[in-house]
């Protein structure tokens, strides 16, 4: 059967939904994959600090798991540990795992580098699933250095792969029931929830995307479906506890920013560097993608091909719905732009042409080469957060104690969104105690603040505007205070202890420093 524009852009015939393997001289592609994803993560080794915003957040929680009991730390006199509070567990307890023998830096970095290489191979497997052509898995990792990344998502970015895996297997259950694919599914839908409840709801929708538009009988689609039902209890129980966590009702209110930069926050996706480094990276992955598209010559199109495009369709209507914040949580819209992404490349049929294999090879090239610019950039980014003058000022606290940091620079010269923000957190990774602000201090984290601990109340937003920190106030719950790029004083009764650099510590009394700083590891 041919399709009535055969001959003309992509012109392809209809053809059943899994393609044939291609034999074994079709493995140079799935190595060209993986050595791109490896490129895809050199930068995360490439520098001291990593420079995405809530980066230093995540190491402190890890930290805190991994070493709660040590009492050179004294996590146990500042923070309690809520295992039921199950957001975000997915990726703390095995970076906790980790981090008792390598420590929390090594832990994420080593965890963030096997999502960068389980994006092409979840793509594959998506691609497969729908009869598509597995080498357009090349262009997979280049969704990981994008937005969610360089805010510092880290649960959310672990859970994408996962979720575009859970995709496929739906697909796969659709087509060809099987027993043990049922259980890898019901578990895989359901260990999202221990990631990213965002995940959650993307693999439900699209799954409900996917029933309708299958064409099979509603039997079949039950039987498919039947392994989500835990992951719709599991987020029917979490969205019903979140809201009750939220005492202030103002909070709770959705807001949303303007449609038209709604819209142009999806050519935004990966914005993610000062310059225009990244969006050239972007133009040229987008122009070698829509060459491949409209390249002429025979292909195979599977049946129903247009699901797909449709369900690229519904997470675009779903993203330009979604609120861009809600109480504490921000950027909710840009967790749809990754799934957006990856339905978006696994929608097309391409020509099995020579042409198209060296369009797929160029757009490998362009991405090691993007990867090779990103590590001048980190490179770049650790001499601007000058490490060894930090190291300095937190040799000068003792550990254990409690600080307040104001960053009063905290964008950078090299990266979008407020790198060093939440620097002030590197206190409690090198030398325990409590920082601030904290994301013991928003409710679904497993990392609380004890309750017999008090804290001096801010507004929620105080850690973005650091001048508005009253020092006589905090004098009651505050030992130190750190600053990034302000040469006055906090004011008093906090006193100078340490300079060097941009940064500077000031304590309330004037003693002997503390020289031993517990290990990084």
């Amino acid at each position: 059967m041919r399709n009535a524009g055969e001959g003309e852009l992509g012109g392809c015939g209809v053809a059943p939904v899994l393609l044939t393997s291609g034999g074994l001289r079709r493995l140079a592609w799935p190595a060209l994959i993986a050595l791109t994803a490896v490129a895809a993560a050199v930068p995360l080794w490439s520098s001291t600090f990593l420079p995405f915003q809530d980066a230093p957040q995540h190491l402190a929680a890890v930290r805190v798991l991994a070493d709660y009991a040590d009492r050179t730390f004294a996590f146990q006199r500042w923070f309690a540990v809520d295992l039921q509070r199950s957001q975000y567990l997915g990726f703390y307890l095995p970076a906790a795992a980790l981090a008792k023998v390598v420590g929390p830096q090594a832990a994420c970095r080593i965890l963030l580098t096997l999502v960068a290489l389980a994006l092409p191979a979840a793509s594959w497997l998506l691609l497969r699933s729908f009869g598509r052509d597995g080498r357009l898995a090349i262009f997979a990792p280049a969704a990981f250095h994008t937005v969610p990344l360089y805010m510092g998502f880290f649960n959310f970015v672990a859970s994408v792969p996962v979720a575009i895996a859970a995709v496929a297997l739906i697909e796969r259950e659709l087509r060809a029931p099987a027993r043990p694919r049922t259980v890898l599914l019901t578990l895989t839908a359901s260990a999202l929830f221990w990631f990213h409840p965002s995940a959650v709801a993307f693999v439900l929708g699209a799954g409900a995307v996917l029933a309708v538009t299958s064409g099979l009988p509603g039997r079949r689609i039950a039987r498919a479906m039947a392994p989500l039902v835990p992951a719709v209890a599991l987020l029917a129980a979490w969205a019903a506890l979140a809201h009750a966590a939220r005492s202030d009702a103002e909070g709770s209110r959705p807001f949303w920013q303007p449609f038209r930069e709604q819209l142009l926050d999806v050519g935004r996706f990966g914005n993610v560097l000062v310059g225009h480094s990244d969006e050239l990276f972007a133009l040229a992955m987008v122009a070698l993608w829509f060459t491949v598209v409209v390249l002429r010559g025979p292909c195979l199109r599977p049946e129903r091909w247009w699901r797909l495009p449709a369900l690229a369709a519904v997470i675009l209507a779903a993203y330009l719905a979604t609120p861009v914040g809600l109480g504490y949580a921000w950027y909710i819209h840009t967790r749809a732009l990754p799934f957006l992404a990856l339905i978006t490349l696994a929608s097309i049929a391409i020509t099995r042409r020579r042409l198209t294999a060296g369009l797929l090879a160029a757009a490998a090239a362009v991405q090691i080469g993007y990867a090779a610019r990103l590590v001048a950039v980190y490179r770049a980014f650790d001499a601007e957060a000058d490490g060894a003058a930090l190291e300095q000022v937190l040799r000068a606290a003792e550990p254990g104690r409690r600080l307040v940091s104001l960053m009063f620079q905290q964008r950078s010269r090299w990266f979008q969104f407020d790198p060093f923000m939440h620097f002030g957190m590197y206190y409690e990774v090198e030398r325990g105690g409590r920082a601030r602000y904290n994301f013991a201090e928003v409710p679904w984290t497993p990392i609380r603040f004890r309750p017999d601990a008090p804290l001096v109340p801010e507004p929620a937003d105080w850690f973005f505007r650091p001048e508005i920190f009253d020092s006589r106030r905090h004098a009651s719950d505050t030992d130190y205070v750190l600053t990034r790029g302000e040469p006055r004083s906090p004011g008093p009764p906090f006193r100078l202890v340490e300079r060097a650099g941009p940064w500077a510590l000031y304590a309330r009394w004037r003693g002997t420093r503390s020289a031993v700083i517990h290990p990084g590891r």
